[in-house]
């Protein structure tokens, strides 16, 4: 057979600018990698065929959070939809990894599209099939989770090591009542993280709530790599917390990070789990406040404005909890950015956006603290590691922003306390 005869296959996708191309003789395929792309390219072709109800409308892109940069060129849905419906887009390309997944865009689209879904699954095809580029600091924390359970190579005991350091202890009786917290990634390793952790863990003691840590039993929850398109390591990393919730006899568990529950929302959902609760701290932080249970007397005085992380607003719906935590605060002169609630702008931290490097002027956690000067807050006070680590990032990294103060709603909880209740 004259192989001039043989027609190629064209999936729209493109590596290095050129068409990802495949003989329709799948015998003249190179080897099983390619039978696999080939296959992965078709599939993805079948099941996101939702692009083509796409009616470039714009409404994605006027909410998307990179419309707030100044800059000549920035991630536009609308642009990506186009690009990958017309085959033009590049899976060489940072394009790819720009979106954080704050859900912005299938909010408001008329058609529900559900970018952030084909984006995970375009992901997928360039990290497990090898079909364009993959950012070396997003490669190397999927790397560590697949190897170590965590996105840094660290120990496991480390995550118990800063506990004991700081004097925090855990039920260790039979006691029913006994919650579970899973602290999370960056709360178990990170120095930044650790304070809203130990904060939180403070505020529980004294409101008389009894709990353990499952720190040494932990593994990454999987939300990085399920959204990176890693997903063998993020099912992996799943069925190791799952055995492990069983193993403990877990009956309600709560969760700091909102990335965590949202993958745990889903897990939960399977028959060998469904007995066990599960919900952010945040929520049950708010019941001991409607209830009295905690009590801030300490007086604050300080303007406080609340970041919205996306995984609580428009992807859970929590939004009022801590707002009326922050009313009850004595002192507090609470403001509203410009954005707020489901309306809130993205940090950047979500999607594998934690563990780029993005430059100074392209940070869309810039933005938001522009708008927190804008009304005049002192505080800037949100309830996501990921959130916390991005704010912090950027007020670090300019003068304008030095006298802004990022805290957890948890820290600001605890400093509003009577210190003799401690």
């Amino acid at each position: 057979m004259n192989h001039r005869e043989i027609t190629n296959i064209d999936y729209g996708f493109r590596l290095n600018g050129n068409p990802i191309l495949f003989y329709k003789d799948r015998s003249l395929a190179a080897d099983e990698s390619t039978h696999q792309m080939e296959k992965a390219l078709r599939q993805l072709s079948m099941e996101y065929y939702v692009f083509d109800r796409c009616l470039q409308c714009g409404i994605c892109s006027s909410s998307c959070p990179f419309s707030m940069l100044k800059i000549d060129e920035h991630f536009s849905p609308r642009t990506f939809i186009q690009k990958t419906r017309l085959g033009l887009l590049d899976l060489d390309k940072e394009e790819l990894w720009t979106c954080t997944n704050c859900g912005s865009c299938q909010m408001v689209c008329p058609f529900e599209i559900k970018l952030p879904e084909v984006m995970a699954q375009l992901r997928h095809l360039v990290v497990e099939q090898g079909a364009g580029h993959v950012p070396l600091s997003i490669k190397s924390s999927t790397s560590s989770i697949a190897s170590c359970g965590n996105p840094w190579r660290e120990e496991t005991a480390t995550r118990t090591k800063w506990l004991r350091e700081n004097g925090i202890t855990q039920d260790t009786s039979d006691n029913k009542k006994s919650i579970h917290i899973f602290l999370g990634c960056l709360a178990g390793y990170d120095r930044r993280a650790h304070k809203t952790a130990e904060a939180a863990m403070h505020i529980l003691k004294i409101a008389g709530i009894h709990f353990k840590i499952l720190a040494d039993d932990e593994v990454c929850c999987g939300d990085t790599a399920c959204r990176v398109g890693d997903f063998s390591t993020a099912k992996r990393v799943k069925k190791i917390n799952e055995e492990n919730f069983l193993r403990n006899n877990i009956e309600k568990l709560y969760v700091l990070s909102p990335h965590c529950f949202s993958t745990f929302k889903d897990l939960f959902s399977s028959k060998e789990m469904k007995n066990i609760k599960t919900a952010p701290l945040i929520e049950l932080i708010h019941q001991l406040f409607r209830s009295r249970t905690i009590k801030v007397n300490g007086n604050i005085e300080k303007k406080v404005t609340f970041h919205d992380p996306c995984f609580f607003s428009k992807h859970l719906d929590i939004i009022d909890q801590p707002r009326e935590i922050l009313q009850e605060i004595p002192g507090i002169e609470f403001v509203e950015m410009e954005h707020y609630g489901k309306k809130s702008l993205c940090c950047g931290g979500g999607g594998g956006g934690i563990w780029r490097d993005v430059k100074k002027g392209e940070r869309l956690s810039e933005v938001r603290l522009d708008e927190a000067i804008a009304v005049g807050a002192q505080i800037v006070v949100t309830n996501c590691p990921y959130c916390l680590s991005m704010l912090e990032d950027a007020r670090q990294g300019d003068e304008k922003y030095k006298f802004l103060e990022i805290m957890d709603i948890f820290e600001l909880i605890r400093k509003g306390m009577n210190y003799e209740n401690n």
